[in-house]
């Protein structure tokens, strides 16, 4: 498997451990009484015989024999419960903690950045990996349970009779070479299913967000042939590694049980010749089948290990260039309380200057991107971004933002350097709105909100966007489902859901990438009125005329550098480039409202 170098299971584990260690001590301890406890019926059982045939210690009684019976039964009760509270707390928080980390490090990432894998296969590793993690933290205190109850049994066993308790050595040695043997196959198999998981979750992730796509070209038909030939492969590849786990477990089963068989005659015929008592028999046969259970048992352990590997590697494989150990740092998870109440920023101080200077963001390969930009914004005005299809106006606005990762160049906001303009250009400092925004399944009002409070602002957001009329025609009001990504509205209300999500943040600045372009004249010129009327500070990318007109400055960029920035009046003066780019609309009486 091609990647990065393999993390430590153990080094992972051990962190997971000591995230929660009086839970995992607690279900540990107790899972260790439960393992443990089969080895009193052999003793009691044995002792029960030693007393009615007269052999057993002085004051030892029938009666005696079912206290201790109806005890450890009990004890054992409590310890099922304790230890299933115990687990359970536990592994949510092992759970919680790796899918945090993980989301934590998506979100640190620039934000027009893509993962290293498919979207499939990022999903896959959030839901099955995690879980697959955490659930290896009972391989531990199973394991450690496994080994002392096989040489606490052993001890027993050898104290009856060496000769014949040494048969039992064997099974284990042949379920340990299997298990060795297996490793490689088992590891590559899980390799295969788990690949197979991540395709079919990455097919019906791009189904569902290309609906309209498929169905205006006519494909259903294709489409969902390449699901079923998906879902096929994945079917062969899971078949495979549940075949390969229960015929390895088989095999351990089937070795213990032969193992005990053998061991079984030669006990009856020491026996016959008089050298067990009835009470060692019983004891004998009674811990000859638990330790070849736990036999088989351990084979299991061994084989769920290393499939486990896997899915620390494929954690692993989501944070190139981040330490490993990434994905087990401690982090509060909020379980019992609200994390905004908890982690709060302090409100930003408001905004009086946005300096840009020589910021420079290129694309490897292509050549193609931003450089040396170069700009100033203060409170109140509103700069626009145009120039020609492919000159870098959106790269600009992203680099700003964070979105990608400047190479060179400063910011600086009120005088003071950002040093991580992903982390610190967010809201309530910056809200942004791209092109092709992104919504949510749910109502309008939940993806306007995104969160916060639902104190009223929501209205008023919608109304600045110019939601009004739509929110009466889609029946629902604020409280319409809008499907997958929004597939139920058109383009236009999309880019106004997602602008009052924008004006919902009463953010200092508003950046905005050809924010009206889905929207037709009369309800652009509406939008650009409201948004003026409000003195918010903007930047947006735009080739309006009627917003270049308005804008207080406008930034004319050519093959990724601004050539031109100043009012339009001016640049229409000074700018050959600008008066080749701008072309006025005509006068039509659908334009009489200017914004």
């Amino acid at each position: 498997m091609n990647g990065p170098a393999e993390p430590s299971p153990l080094g992972f584990l051990w962190r997971l451990i000591t995230y929660s260690p009086w839970r995992y001590l607690l279900a540990a301890s107790a899972w260790a009484i439960f393992h443990l406890w089969p080895l009193l019926p052999g003793v009691l059982g044995k002792l029960l015989f030693d007393v009615l045939e007269g052999r057993a210690p002085a004051g030892i009684t029938v009666w005696t024999v079912v206290a201790v019976a109806v005890g450890a039964g009990l004890a054992r009760c409590v310890a099922i419960v304790g230890a299933t509270v115990a687990w359970a707390g536990w592994y949510l928080r092992a759970r919680g903690l790796i899918q945090r980390n993980l989301l934590a490090l998506v979100f640190r990432k620039p934000g027009a950045q893509p993962l290293p894998a498919a979207a499939g296969e990022n999903i896959s590793t959030l839901r099955d990996d995690s879980d697959a993690i955490a659930m290896m933290g009972g391989w531990g205190f199973d394991m450690m349970s496994g080994l002392i109850f096989a040489g606490g049994g052993l001890a027993i066993l050898l104290s009856v009779d060496v000769q014949v308790t040494l048969v039992v050595m064997a099974p284990l040695a042949v379920v340990l070479v299997l298990a060795q043997l297996a490793r490689a196959r088992a590891y590559r198999i899980r390799v295969r299913s788990r690949a197979a998981t991540a395709q079919v979750t990455g097919t019906i992730q791009e189904i569902v967000s290309a609906t309209r796509a498929i169905k205006a070209a006519g494909r259903e038909r294709e489409v969902v042939a390449r699901l079923r030939r998906d879902n096929e492969a994945r079917k062969t590849a899971m078949i495979r590694d549940k075949v390969q786990s229960l015929a390895i477990d088989s095999v351990f089963n089937s070795t213990a049980s032969i193992g005990s068989g053998l061991i079984l005659l030669l006990a009856a015929g020491r026996m016959r010749s008089g050298e067990f008592t009835t009470g060692d028999f019983v004891l004998f046969s009674t811990y000859l089948m638990q330790v070849a259970d736990y036999t088989s048992f351990m084979g299991y352990l061994v084989r769920t290990y290393q499939q486990a590997r896997v899915s620390f590697v494929r954690a692993a494989a989501m944070l190139p260039g981040t330490p490993s150990r990434t994905l087990v740092e401690h982090h509060p998870l909020h379980l019992r309380e609200d994390a905004s109440l908890t982690t709060a920023p302090p409100e930003p101080e408001p905004l009086r200057e946005l300096e840009v200077r020589s910021l420079t963001h290129v694309f490897p390969g292509s050549g193609r991107g931003v450089r040396e930009a170069s700009f100033t914004l203060r409170p109140g005005t509103v700069t626009v971004v145009t120039g020609s299809v492919g000159s870098g106006k959106t790269t600009l606005l992203r680099t700003v933002l964070g979105l990608y990762a400047p190479q060179d160049g400063e910011i600086h906001w009120n005088g003071e350097r950002v040093d991580a303009p992903g982390d610190f250009m967010v809201p309530p400092r910056v809200a942004y709105t791209p092109q092709s925004p992104a919504l949510l399944s749910g109502t309008i009002r939940e993806n306007v909100l995104l969160g916060l409070p639902d104190d009223g602002r929501v209205e008023r957001a919608a109304a600045l966007a110019v939601l009004g009329p739509d929110l009466e025609r889609l029946g629902g009001g604020l409280d319409t489902e809008i499907g997958v990504r929004g597939v139920r509205l058109s383009g236009g209300q999309a880019q106004r859901t997602a602008a009052a999500r924008m004006f919902a943040r009463d953010s200092a600045l508003l950046v905005m990438d050809d924010l009206s372009s889905a929207l037709d004249v009369e309800t652009e010129q509406e939008l650009w009125r409201r948004i003026f009327a409000t003195s918010a500070t903007c930047l947006a990318v735009s080739h309006r005329p009627a917003l270049l007109e308005r804008a207080d400055q406008v930034l004319l960029l050519k093959d990724g550098r601004i050539v031109a920035a100043g009012p339009l009046a001016e640049l229409l003066r000074t700018s050959p480039d600008m008066r080749t780019h701008y072309r006025p609309a005509p006068p039509t009486r659908s334009r009489q409202c200017h914004v």
